[in-house]
């Protein structure tokens, strides 16, 4: 690669990562989150413990069709009941009516709020289910299988042809759409450093002083790799800190069966093709925009183009070999992301990837060759936006 390039990209990541916004941004905000979800999975145990352990429960039975089981305490009377209450020996009773059976209808009575009580009316509708499942059935066995119909379920993927294949490793899939994730946040970072960036010299006339020493290629490419640099350091300090997260609060089994695989590689391969071609593409726009402001509102095309696959996140999860998925995939500044989720909900057809692959990096290579010749006409033009006959025109030249 050319060394004025290198020159070029060397400055433009300097000059990016002492910014206070960028330290902010990469590491004081990450952290703040990261302190944030600590306190909150610190309290998760006390919560759960709120949560799944109402205490004992009574009950006062005026159908005749409850009986006391574990926790939950048989009383004679409202007032006896009460006392119990107030005495702490359970934390709250309920009463069932005498045409329970055909109503349904309980009342809970409760020191607390309803809102506060509301964690125990999950464990007092299975109570009262065995009851009424246990009379129904008159046996124990076959009344809590029809509670529980299913203790474990296990999947099996099955091909195409009928064979039976290996399940998608859920961390891989979680992987593949953090990076998805991240993929849109960086190009919305990345680019906003780079529209900043272009504009200051346009504003400042350095681009012009710039653009007599070097070559538009050379200056595209040079910002184009340095904000790619930038937005790969801040994206691996979110990872670092992501990893220690789990390291420190883990999940069992989440990613047991992860392995360097195609579908890791793949995912990469398409996260960096995608990142250069959206730089490539603001950049250009960046350049032709008159002032900042009229640069993010010209780039917003991109960032719409960035969030759709986020958008149709879920129907892409349900169908992802549908005619849209499939069409979406070879549309290059939404192939990133598609392909992304379709390798790891599924097995994606080998001519499918490699198409998809050989359009994407085709699309660089045009907008690289096209942006350059509109990168140099729109960084020389001052206080006005290049109409669409003059950019027309500078791609003929």
């Amino acid at each position: 690669m050319n060394s004025k390039t290198l020159k070029i990209a060397g400055h433009e990541f300097k000059k990016t990562v002492i910014r206070k916004g960028f330290i902010f941004g990469t590491f004081v905000l990450p952290l703040l989150i990261v302190l944030v979800f600590g306190l909150v999975f610190s309290q998760m145990p006390a919560i759960e413990e709120g949560f799944s352990d109402s205490g004992d429960l009574g009950f006062i039975d005026n159908s005749g069709v409850i009986f006391p089981s574990g926790k939950f305490i048989q009383y004679d009377s409202r007032s006896s009941a009460s006392q119990a209450v107030a005495a702490g020996d359970i934390s709250e009773y309920f009463v069932v009516p005498q045409d329970y059976i055909e109503s349904g209808n309980i009342t809970v009575y409760s020191e607390n709020s309803p809102l506060s009580s509301g964690n125990s009316i999950g464990d007092i509708e299975e109570f009262l289910r065995g009851n009424i499942v246990e009379i129904s059935v008159n046996d124990p066995v076959n009344s809590g299988r029809i509670i529980s119909p299913v203790s474990n379920a296990g999947y099996v993927t099955i091909g195409s042809e009928g064979e039976e294949k290996e399940s998608k490793s859920a961390g891989m899939i979680l992987i593949t759409f953090c990076l998805s994730f991240m993929l849109v946040f960086s190009i919305l970072t990345s680019s906003g450093y780079l529209m900043q960036g272009i504009g200051e010299e346009k504003e400042s006339r350095s681009g012009e002083l710039i653009l007599s020493s070097v070559s538009a290629d050379q200056l595209l490419r040079g910002k184009v790799l340095g904000y790619g640099g930038v937005g790969f350091l801040q994206m691996g300090v979110w990872l670092a800190m992501a990893g220690a997260v789990i390291l420190l609060i883990p999940v069992p089994g989440l990613f047991e069966d992860l392995s360097l695989s195609w579908m890791f590689i793949l995912t990469l391969v398409y996260f960096v093709l995608g990142y250069f071609l959206y730089s490539v593409s603001i950049s250009c726009t960046a350049s032709i925009a008159s002032t900042s402001a009229e640069a993010q509102q010209t780039s917003m095309i991109f960032t719409m183009f960035a969030v759709i696959p986020l958008i149709m996140l879920q129907f892409i999860m349900a169908v992802p070999d549908s005619p849209l998925a499939v069409i979406l995939s070879y549309f290059p500044y939404t192939s990133p992301f598609i392909m992304m989720f379709r390798i790891a909900l599924g097995d994606v057809p080998a001519f499918e990837i490699f198409l998809s692959l050989a359009v994407l990096a085709v699309s660089i290579m045009i907008a690289v060759k096209l942006s350059a010749k509109i990168f140099r006409a729109g960084m020389l033009m001052y206080g006005k936006k290049p109409s669409l006959r003059e950019i027309l025109k500078y791609l003929k030249n």
